[in-house]
């Protein structure tokens, strides 16, 4: 698995679990998808993963998936 692939797979957890909160307004969930599946380069996921994290910034259930999916040492989403 390839540094690319394995972070592709942890920011679609990241959608997953953000979803299961009822997190997304409609068709939200959808366009995450599409640019997760579009990123050819690692920093164009990293970037992704900002944007999402910044603009579903104060909704209702983004903390707690953040807290219960990162962990403590690295302080990273897993």
């Amino acid at each position: 698995m390839t540094l690319i692939d394995a972070y592709r797979d942890d920011l679609r957890e990241l959608v997953d679990r953000l979803d299961e909160r009822g997190v997304f307004a409609p068709g939200e969930r959808e366009a995450w998808d599409e640019g997760i599946d579009e990123a050819d380069h690692y920093s164009t996921l990293k970037h992704t993963n900002e944007s999402l994290l910044e603009s579903m910034s104060g909704r209702d259930g983004v903390d707690e998936v953040i807290t219960e999916h990162t962990n403590p040492e690295t302080k990273q989403f897993v």
